[in-house]
């Protein structure tokens, strides 16, 4: 009986990748979304809150289905880097 080819190549990566960071990517969002949305003070912080799931849902499917592994790994890091340039310059830094 031959070998079953694998359908990911790292499993335990993409698996990292899926659930963690893609949680913490969209916790990043979150937080740097109200930032940037055009809303007032209560709405520009209910709204990010709200689309919390949806976000995270993305992040996950995205992560899930993109094959090359590396390309996940750089849009989930160039996302939470921006976002954490955004909080960092909106808080003064």
């Amino acid at each position: 009986m031959p070998a079953q080819a694998r359908v990911f190549s790292s499993p335990r990566w993409r698996t990292l990748a899926v659930v963690l960071v893609s949680f913490i990517t969209a916790t990043l969002i979150t937080a740097g979304a109200s930032i940037y949305l055009p809303f007032g003070e209560i709405d520009s912080i209910g709204v990010p809150i709200l689309m919390f799931p949806i976000t995270w849902t993305a992040l996950v499917l995205f992560s899930a289905l993109r094959n090359p592994l590396w390309q996940v790994w750089a849009v989930l890091g160039a996302l939470s880097v921006l976002h954490v340039a955004l909080i960092f310059r909106h808080l003064g830094g």
